[in-house]
């Protein structure tokens, strides 16, 4: 079973993401709101994949956040709703989603990690 870390501070979107993490039959280690707090938790709950929005509620702290995961071994999936992307997204490998974001998909990239 995967262990799914949750870095989204829209309430109802973290949930449907849960929800839709844990109908693929991952497990979600934890949701937060903050890259501080995410970033700290990672260090204890080693998470497999990390859902990651570029702006959480400590301002635009995603893509730090994506790229110190990224270097722990976690598959990190970007959902953003954001038109500009940052370029130094691209030096990460990582999948994208834009929101709002398509029923089902979330399971299906976290069921197949």
């Amino acid at each position: 079973m995967k262990r799914v870390m949750i870095c989204e501070d829209d309430l109802m979107l973290a949930m449907e993401l849960a929800f839709e993490v844990e109908q693929a039959g991952s497990q979600v280690v934890g949701t937060f709101y903050s890259s501080d707090d995410a970033w700290d938790a990672a260090e204890v709950l080693k998470p497999d994949i990390a859902i990651v929005d570029l702006n959480l509620a400590d301002g635009d702290s995603g893509l730090p956040l994506a790229t110190h995961l990224v270097e722990q071994g976690c598959k990190v999936i970007v959902v953003s709703g954001s038109d500009l992307v940052h370029p130094e997204l691209g030096r990460i490998p990582h999948l994208f989603v834009s929101k709002p974001v398509p029923a089902g998909i979330i399971a299906e990239l976290t069921a197949g990690a």
